[in-house]
């Protein structure tokens, strides 16, 4: 399979690539500035990776995401505009963190799963529009390094 230019975000924490979809307006940027600033307080190197469109590019069993060359190192902030951000080139894919709308977020919902360029990758929901909420839940599972069971 080839790339896939997808309707998302990434980040990387240390090191590990978390790829952040929902829709329009749903918070995908102010999620990914949330754990950019947020991120050296405690103890982990956050790396921007893409804002608004990602490519996902399968490498074996692994999908490597960055951002198409017309994006590269700009992010979209509400209400302010397109501005610069130092970014990382390239993360391979650890997790995938959908916004839905917090209603829909079960409370134990075991192992979830997305389907991406022909891979199964694990997934975690997230309620939207609730940065700080949703940064520190990635940055629990970063810093244990476990994902959800």
């Amino acid at each position: 399979m080839g790339a896939e230019n997808l309707h998302a975000s990434a980040v990387a924490l240390d090191g590990r690539g978390i790829l952040i979809r929902g829709a329009a307006r749903s918070g995908k940027s102010t999620l990914v500035l949330a754990l950019l600033r947020r991120g050296p307080s405690l103890g982990v190197a956050a790396q921007f990776v893409a804002d608004d469109r990602v490519i996902a590019e399968r490498h074996g069993e692994t999908l490597r995401l960055s951002a198409p060359a017309s994006l590269a190192g700009l992010i979209e902030i509400s209400g302010v505009g397109i501005v610069a951000e130092t970014a990382r080139q390239s993360v391979d894919l650890w997790l995938v963190a959908d916004l839905v709308p917090p209603a829909t977020i079960l409370r134990h919902p075991g192992a979830l799963s997305a389907e991406i360029a022909g891979l199964t990758v694990p997934l975690v929901r997230l309620p939207q529009r609730e940065a700080a909420l949703s940064a520190d839940i990635l940055f629990t599972l970063a810093l244990s390094g476990r994902l959800p069971e």
